[in-house]
């Protein structure tokens, strides 16, 4: 018995799951919310619901949680894999791997993305996830078209760099 929660353990925190799975995972959890509460999940809400604390205003106390869970969690998948570092890449190139250019750099590009996703009423993911799930003709429309313009833009760099 000891050897099932030990392969467990390691299929779900340690190796990575089939995109399909995930995927149906995420799908499942969206639906089921919806189905089961009436209500959206989604980071743009929770990150309104996150800045509403401060003049007490707050609609709905779970989606802080849900938005303090998502580091959480990304920090605890990580126990134990500490070879990570703070690296960016390409940024690091652009920014000569100054660390108050970079942090500069992804605040800006944070406000100007969270901006559009409250202009837009959500996000891409928020918009495919959420709104295909409650099955909004908008989303379905958006999330065709987020698909479309991606196939066209990969084909055109493709193209262009090759």
């Amino acid at each position: 018995m000891n050897n099932f929660w030990q392969q467990l353990y390691w299929n779900l925190f340690m190796n990575s799951w089939h995109w399909a799975v995930a995927g149906a995972g995420i799908g499942l959890t969206a639906f089921g919310l919806a189905w089961f509460t009436g209500k959206k999940l989604g980071v743009t809400g929770a990150f309104s619901d996150a800045c509403s604390v401060l003049t007490n205003t707050t609609s709905s106390q779970w989606k802080l949680w849900f938005l303090l869970g998502l580091p959480l969690g990304g920090f605890v998948a990580n126990l134990g894999h500490w070879s990570w570092t703070l690296t960016y890449g390409r940024l690091d190139a652009l920014t000569y791997g100054s660390f108050w250019i970079k942090t500069l750099w992804l605040l800006v590009s944070g406000f100007m993305i969270g901006y559009g996703a409250r202009w837009a009423g959500g996000c891409t993911s928020s918009n495919s996830i959420m709104g295909v799930a409650l099955g909004s003709k908008m989303s379905i429309l958006a999330t065709i078209v987020f698909l479309a313009a991606g196939v066209l833009v990969t084909n055109l760099v493709f193209k262009a760099v090759m």
